[in-house]
């Protein structure tokens, strides 16, 4: 709660705005680096470097250190990820692998196997 009284509102809560999709047909090795928003919804294996928003789909298989501001997984990750601002790992999330980051937001169901590493 703010001191004027209002809910801030969660960076989650809004619906991201996505500009790359990795449809589910979609099988990716190697590193991957963008800017902006991305969506997997297929199959990625090797390393992840961004600077915006990295969302998992829920039938994503993703095999990659990942860096990245942002995380929304609904899928399954395998790997450590390192994010600046938050994670989110959503009912369906299967996370293997560490998690750095100075936010962490998990539902209850998904799956976390690995240690949260919090940083300011």
């Amino acid at each position: 709660m703010t001191s004027t009284g209002t809910v801030p509102n969660e960076k989650t809560t809004a619906q991201p705005e996505i500009t790359t999709i990795l449809a589910d047909d979609v099988d990716i090795n190697g590193t991957m680096t963008f800017k902006t928003s991305v969506m997997i919804k297929g199959t990625f294996k090797g390393q992840i470097n961004s600077e915006g928003l990295l969302v998992v789909d829920q039938k994503a298989k993703v095999t990659a250190t990942i860096t990245t501001k942002v995380l929304i997984s609904h899928g399954e990750i395998e790997g450590d990820v390192t994010a600046g601002e938050q994670v989110v790992l959503k009912e369906t999330a299967v996370q293997t692998g560490n998690i750095t980051t100075p936010s962490i937001m998990m539902e209850n169901g998904a799956i976390m196997n690995g240690a949260f590493i919090m940083k300011r």
